[in-house]
C-alpha cells in the first residue's frame, strides 16, 4: 500500500478501522494494515518506524482534541508491538442519545441559527445536523416570525475565544473610554457577552490584580495568547451577572443645544425621557441656570433651544451627538463636549487630507477567514457520512450549501469518501459514494453512520443560543425551551461551563414591550399605524404598515413588513416605533416570501446605489466590512481601503464623525468633498459662541 494519500483520508481510515474493531489493533498492524501508514521502505526500517510512531502519536493528538478517544489495552507478549491494542469504543464517538420533539427540535434549529455569519456558525449548524440525526426528529429550519442573529465580527473575538475555551492568558492593548492613548493589558480571559450590540471581556486584570471589563471595540492591537500558560478560572462564573451590571451605572444629564423641532432622537423616551428647556434672548441668564441646576448654563442661540437629556455610557452618547454634526452642540458637561469636538475635529482633520492615487488591486481575505488544515475537513466529512445516511438521494446542491464547500471541494470529498472504509479496502470494505441525476447516495457505511459527539464549541454554541432566547418574550414555548436547555446541558457534560461563561443579551427592556406587540400582531395578521423616526433625515412619519416578520442583528431589533405608503417591503427599526396602533387587517399578501434573508448586515443593495470607497485602520475596516457588505483591499503602509455600495451617500458623515477620524471617504470625489464639507462645518461649531477646541491628530490616516 502507499503512503502517499493526505493526513484527512489516513485518519479517516484510522478512525473507521477502530471504530469498526471489537477488540483493538495494535501497532504493527495499524501500520502494515491501516491505508495511509504502510511504508514502502519495509516494516523492518528503522527510519521508517520512528516516521511511523511521530505520525500515529500525532494523530492520536487530533483526534483526541476532535474529542474522539483511544481506548487502550493490554495484552500478553514480547513484541511491544504487539502489547497495546487501540480500539475507538462507539459510545464514546457518537452523540448520546437525545429525545427531543418538534418544538424543542424547533427551538435549537433557531438557537443554532442565531451565529449565521458569525464565526460560532459552523459549530452551531454541525451540532443541529448532528442532533438532528441522533434524535431521528427530522431536519428543522428556523421559520418563525422572529429571528435573531449575533455578529462576531470584531477582530479580537476569534483570539479572545480560543484563550477562553482553554483558559490562557492573553496581552492586547487597550484604550479605555475617553482616552486616545492605548496601554498594554496581561489578563485571564473569564467570559465573553454580547450586549447593546456590543462585545465586552469579563478578566482578570494582572496588573491590577481585580476584575476588570474590557469592550472588545476598544482593543487596538492583536491578541497574543499565551498559548504555554494555563490559569483556573473562578468556580461558578456567570457572564450573565456581569452583563446585567453593565449599563446600570451612575446615569449623567446632558444640556445640548438644537435647532427649534429639530433632533427628534433627543426627544423620544428611549433616550432618556429628554425634557426641552426652553432658552430665549429674553430669557433672565440667573432664571435659565435655575431651572436646570447648573451654574454654567449660560448658553443661548436664536432659533435654538437646550434639551436635557440622561445617558450611562460617555463613549455612546458623544458618538450619537458626533453624529448630529452642526445640528448640535453639547452645552454641558464639558467632557462630553470635549469628547464630541474631538471626535469631529479629528473627523475633519482626516477628510481634509489630499485625495491619493492608490493601489486598490489587492483584495484582503474576510477578517474572520481560517485557512482550512485537516482537521477541518475530517470533522466534515465525519459529519458528511451520517448526514449523507440520514438524507438518501439529498440534492448535491444542498449538500454543497449545508457544508458550504464549492464544487470543487465537493468532488474531492466525494472521492476522498469512496476511497476510505474497512481495512482491507475491497468492495463492500469501502463506502460507495455515486451521484445519479444529481442526487447523492451513500452505501457501506454502517461504521459512521452515527454521528461524532459534539465539539466543545458545538454543544456551547447551541446552548449558548437557547439561553439567549429565554429573554425575548414568545408564549408557549417555555417547557421546550427547559427540555431543549436541559438536553444540551447534559450532552456538553463538564463543557457546559462555557454556555456560562458566554452570553448573549438580545433584547433590553426599552424594547420588550414593542417586540412582545408585535409579535401578537404578526400573529393575528393585523396591519399597524406607526409614527416611526427616520433618523438621518431627522423626521417623523406617519406609516400604516402589515408586519411580517421581526429579526434582529448585535440586539437591534427590525420589523420587516409591508409599507402602504410606498407599496413595498421596508424594514424599520423598533427602537425608532414611537407610537404604535391597529389599522385592521392585513390586505396585501406579497407575491415572493419575505426577502430579508439572515446573514451579517442589514444592508440590502439596491439598483440606485453608489459605490463609494473608504479608507480606515485595518480594526477599523476589519470591523465596518461585515456590517456594510464591504470588500477589503491592501493599501499599503498599514491602510486598508474598503470598497463599498451606499444608497444614501448623506449617510457617510455622521459615520465619519462616530469613528473621530479612524477612517475617510476616499471616493468618488464630490461624495468625498460633501463628507469633507459637513464635517468641517460640524467641527467649527465648537470653535464657534467664543470656545477654543484643541485638535487632536487624526488617528490610523
Amino acid at each position: 500500500m502507499s503512503t502517499k494519500i493526505d493526513a484527512t483520508e489516513r485518519l479517516l481510515n484510522l478512525v473507521i478501522a477502530l471504530l469498526g474493531t471489537r477488540r483493538g489493533y495494535s501497532k504493527s498492524h495499524i501500520r502494515n494494515h491501516i491505508n495511509g501508514y504502510a511504508s514502502d521502505a519495509g516494516a523492518d526500517d528503522e527510519k521508517a518506524q520512528v516516521s511511523f510512531e511521530r505520525m500515529f502519536e500525532r494523530d492520536k493528538k487530533i483526534l483526541l482534541e476532535l474529542g474522539i478517544p483511544l481506548k487502550q489495552s493490554e495484552v500478553a507478549g514480547n513484541d511491544a508491538q504487539e502489547q497495546v491494542l487501540y480500539r475507538i469504543r462507539p459510545e464514546d464517538y457518537r452523540v448520546p442519545e437525545i429525545r427531543l420533539d418538534e418544538s424543542a427540535m424547533t427551538l435549537l434549529a433557531i438557537a443554532a441559527n442565531l451565529w449565521a455569519g458569525a464565526s460560532l456558525g459552523a459549530p452551531a449548524q454541525s451540532a443541529l445536523r448532528k442532533i438532528a440525526a441522533r434524535t431521528g426528529t427530522g431536519w428543522y429550519e428556523d421559520d418563525t416570525t422572529s429571528q435573531s442573529r449575533i455578529r462576531t465580527a470584531e477582530p479580537a473575538f476569534e483570539a479572545l475565544w480560543d484563550a477562553l475555551r482553554n483558559h490562557h492568558p492573553v496581552t492586547f492593548d487597550y484604550r479605555k473610554s475617553a482616552t486616545a492613548q492605548a496601554t498594554p493589558r496581561t489578563v485571564q480571559p473569564w467570559g465573553l457577552g454580547s450586549k447593546y450590540g456590543q462585545w465586552y471581556l469579563a478578566a482578570y486584570d494582572l496588573e491590577k490584580n481585580a476584575e476588570r471589563n474590557f469592550r472588545l471595540s476598544r482593543i487596538t492591537s492583536e491578541v497574543l495568547v499565551h498559548g504555554k500558560e494555563r490559569f483556573e478560572p473562578p468556580a461558578n462564573f456567570q457572564i450573565g451577572t456581569v452583563l446585567s451590571r453593565l449599563g446600570t451605572g451612575t446615569e449623567l444629564s446632558a444640556h445640548i443645544g438644537v435647532p427649534e423641532g429639530s433632533a427628534h432622537w433627543l426627544r423620544t423616551e428611549a433616550m432618556g425621557q429628554a425634557a426641552a428647556l426652553q432658552t430665549s434672548q429674553t430669557q433672565a441668564p440667573e432664571a435659565q441656570a435655575a431651572d436646570d441646576g447648573l451654574d454654567d448654563l449660560l448658553w443661548s442661540r436664536e432659533g435654538w433651544e437646550v434639551l436635557t437629556t440622561t445617558y450611562r455610557s460617555p463613549e455612546l452618547m458623544a458618538d450619537d451627538v458626533a453624529a448630529m454634526g452642526a445640528q448640535a452642540f453639547v452645552v454641558a458637561p464639558a467632557e462630553l463636549k470635549d469628547a464630541v469636538a474631538g471626535r469631529l475635529h479629528r473627523a475633519a482633520a482626516a477628510a481634509e487630507q489630499e485625495p491619493q492615487t492608490l493601489n486598490w488591486s489587492k483584495p484582503m481575505a474576510p477578517a474572520n477567514s481560517r485557512k482550512p488544515d485537516s482537521r477541518e475537513r475530517l470533522v466534515r466529512l465525519l459529519s458528511m457520512v451520517p448526514y449523507l445516511v440520514t438524507n438518501p438521494g439529498v440534492e448535491e446542491s444542498e449538500v454543497m450549501a449545508e457544508f458550504g464547500i464549492s464544487a470543487k471541494q465537493w468532488e474531492k470529498d466525494r472521492d476522498t469518501l469512496s476511497l476510505t472504509g474497512l481495512p482491507g479496502y475491497f468492495p463492500g470494505d469501502l463506502m460507495d459514494v455515486s451521484t445519479e441525476s444529481g442526487q447523492v447516495f451513500i452505501r457501506d457505511a454502517e461504521t459512521l453512520a452515527s454521528p461524532l459527539r459534539l465539539t466543545q464549541e458545538e454543544a456551547c454554541s447551541v446552548l449558548i443560543g437557547l439561553q439567549a432566547l429565554s429573554t425575548i418574550p414568545a408564549p408557549g414555548r417555555a417547557r421546550a425551551l427547559e427540555q431543549a436547555i436541559a438536553s444540551l446541558t447534559a450532552v456538553a457534560g463538564k463543557d457546559a461551563w462555557l454556555a456560562d461563561a458566554v452570553g448573549l443579551h438580545l433584547v433590553s427592556g426599552k424594547e420588550m414591550d414593542n417586540v412582545a406587540a408585535l409579535q401578537n400582531i404578526i400573529q393575528q395578521g393585523r396591519a399597524c399605524s406607526i409614527t416611526y423616526l427616520v433618523r438621518h433625515r431627522d423626521e417623523v412619519s406617519e406609516r400604516i404598515v402589515e408586519p411580517l416578520r421581526l429579526f434582529s442583528l448585535d440586539a437591534t431589533w427590525y420589523l420587516r413588513a409591508w409599507c402602504r405608503k410606498v407599496e413595498g417591503l421596508r424594514s424599520f427599526r423598533v427602537d425608532r416605533i414611537q407610537e404604535m396602533s391597529d389599522a385592521g387587517t392585513q390586505a396585501h399578501v406579497p407575491a415572493t416570501s419575505v426577502d430579508w434573508q439572515p446573514g451579517g448586515s442589514i444592508y440590502s443593495p439596491g439598483s440606485g446605489d453608489q459605490q463609494v470607497q473608504l479608507i480606515a485602520d485595518s480594526t477599523t475596516a476589519r470591523r465596518l466590512a461585515p456590517a456594510y457588505n464591504a470588500q477589503l483591499f491592501d493599501l499599503g503602509g498599514g491602510m486598508v481601503g474598503l470598497q463599498l455600495l451606499v444608497g444614501d451617500t448623506s449617510t457617510l458623515a455622521p459615520l465619519m464623525a462616530r469613528l473621530g477620524g479612524h477612517a475617510r471617504v476616499a471616493g468618488p470625489e464630490p461624495v468625498r468633498q460633501q463628507v469633507a464639507a459637513w464635517l468641517s462645518e460640524s467641527a467649527t461649531s465648537y470653535d464657534a459662541d467664543g470656545e477654543t477646541v484643541r485638535a487632536i491628530p487624526s488617528v490610523g490616516r
